[in-house]
């Protein structure tokens, strides 16, 4: 009997132990935890297929800068430069704009302003039209030095990849470092849309300003974006009138319309 009695409590013991031994999985390796799946990155956004840009100078130049080119570097200070926002000459002393003024010692001065745009597709064609206001003092038929103040003084807009930039073409003269031809003529980077001479007729009554607006719609342009889809657009004169030409900004519109 006494046998009996610790033989089947030895055997609950076993099984029990068992039963513990089996739930207990401190020794086993633990399996690897999973990898997370990174979000996938998404496209990048398109651009619109039109866009349009409304810019003027009525309280300030509006991120516009301004620059000079096409004149040798060591006679700068013959050449006049300045640029900033200011006020109308009378009889237009009510509005303000964006002057920029030069003398043209080199029959060739070129002064631009500029700014970057985004919101473009990467890598797409764009047919851009320009339209600008500027205040203009020279009047039509006048004869001047190198040739008329007005006629001879071509206002050009353009459009690019890369920042236009005055550059020194190694031997100390500032040049462009885009495409925008000579003088009257265009070039791949910016074209032609018409003169600095305002409507009022050549006579002694004197210099006074006028306001005049230009485009392009009569002269399709067109540029190829880059892979940013940023563009830089710019508005100038090129000059083959050897003195003074002062132009007041004012205003304008550029339209991109993806081809």
């Amino acid at each position: 009997m006494s046998s009996n009695f610790f033989y089947y409590p030895l055997i609950s013991l076993c099984l029990l132990s068992g039963l513990l031994a089996s739930c207990d999985n401190s020794n086993k390796p633990t399996p690897p935890k999973p990898e997370p799946v990174p979000a996938p990155i998404p496209p990048p956004l398109p651009g619109n297929d039109v866009v349009q840009i409304d810019f003027n100078f009525n309280s300030n130049t509006d991120g516009w800068t301004a620059g000079f080119a096409d004149y040798p570097i060591a006679q700068a200070s013959i050449f006049n430069l300045s640029a900033n926002f200011s006020q109308l000459p009378a009889p237009l002393q009510t509005a303000s704009g964006f002057m920029v003024s030069g003398t043209n010692r080199s029959d060739d001065l070129f002064m631009f302003i500029k700014k970057r745009f985004s919101g473009f597709s990467a890598n797409t064609q764009y047919q851009i039209q320009f339209e600008i206001t500027f205040a203009s003092d020279a009047p039509s038929g006048c004869i001047g030095v190198g040739g008329a103040p007005g006629e001879a003084v071509t206002i050009k807009a353009g459009a690019s990849v890369i920042e236009p930039l005055a550059i020194n073409d190694g031997n100390n003269v500032y040049i462009m470092n885009i495409d925008k031809g000579n003088q009257s003529v265009g070039g791949s980077d910016a074209i032609s849309i018409g003169d600095f001479a305002n409507s009022k007729i050549c006579d002694n009554s004197g210099f006074t300003y006028e306001l005049k607006t230009l485009n392009n719609n009569i002269a399709p342009f067109s540029v190829l974006t880059g892979s940013d889809g940023n563009l830089w657009f710019s508005f100038s004169t090129d000059s083959g009138f050897e003195s003074t030409t002062q132009i007041y900004y004012i205003g304008g519109k550029i339209k991109a319309t993806k081809i």
